[in-house]
């Protein structure tokens, strides 16, 4: 669960932002759970015109931008746009799927390196610190980044982190930060072993919301998601947290979006079994 409110860091180097032109709904939430635990020098939420109507808070900036309709537009845009719109020595991306957890697990030695995200536990050494859902950059990250003229932007994390970190460290100087420092920061596909800064992915997001606050956001969600893995995976993880309200509701969505196979009968089943006893517990 998200840390109850304690000192809150202020990180007047680090501008907080979000790029989302599909869900921009999910990612002001997002923004806005950072904000409340970390006093960033900007908070920013590039969106479309169709973005326009949402009302900024806690100080979040919404500014206008292309339409994103695909992921490759979304790599184009964090590589090539980005950079111009960023003025802090470094900059916090984030999507709707990832937000700060414990402010208290901040450390300034993140801001020595130019580069810090989740680590992969399925790459090597070398190429193994990645993750732009939750990551901080660095200035010289961003024109370094952008300073590749890249043919093949996506998935730009991947193309930055793994297949051009080697050019990236000998050419321009970067550095990322060693898998020791990245687990302190953020998890994604690896449990955490302590507490860290923040996550990313959205089956971790029972880890830090309660079921209520998940249904919530499960109703504001585009049917492409329930289509997705990730929502699978989210379903199991509802399951193991014990929060098989939310777990149903998502399996109906996901059925209602076209993926009404045995796993997501098996899957309903147990949630089934699960608001059952729950029920009777009562």
């Amino acid at each position: 669960m998200t840390t109850a409110p304690g000192p809150r860091p202020a990180l007047q180097q680090v501008t907080l932002c979000a790029i989302d032109t599909r869900a921009p709904q999910l990612a002001l939430q997002a923004l806005q759970r950072s904000s409340e635990q970390v006093d960033f020098a900007r908070v920013v939420l590039f969106t479309s015109p169709e973005g326009q109507g949402l009302a900024s808070q806690n100080g979040i900036e919404i500014v206008e931008i292309e339409p994103l309709r695909s992921g490759i537009d979304y790599s184009r845009w964090v590589v090539e746009c980005l950079p111009a719109h960023i003025h802090t020595s470094h900059v916090l991306v984030s999507q709707w799927d990832g937000f700060v957890t414990d402010a208290a697990a901040w450390s300034d030695d993140f801001l020595s390196w130019d580069y810090i995200g989740a680590p992969w536990p399925d790459q090597p050494e070398g190429r193994n610190v990645g993750n732009g859902g939750f990551s901080l950059r660095s200035q010289s990250f961003l024109k370094a980044g952008r300073a590749l003229r890249l043919q093949n932007f996506h998935p730009e994390d991947q193309v930055l982190c793994r297949d051009r970190r080697e050019e990236l460290e000998t050419r321009h100087g970067i550095r990322f930060a060693p898998p020791s420092v990245a687990r302190r920061f953020a998890f994604e596909n690896q449990k955490p072993r302590h507490p860290t800064f923040g996550f990313h992915g959205p089956y971790n997001l029972p880890r830090a919301m309660d079921e209520n606050h998940l249904i919530q956001l499960l109703r504001q969600l585009p049917d492409d998601f329930f289509r997705s893995r990730d929502a699978r995976r989210l379903a199991r993880a509802l399951l193991l947290r014990r929060m098989p309200v939310a777990a149903r509701h998502l399996l109906k969505r996901r059925h209602a979006a076209g993926k009404s196979g045995l796993n997501n009968f098996l899957l309903d089943t147990v949630a089934a079994l699960m608001v059952s006893l729950k029920r009777q517990r009562r």
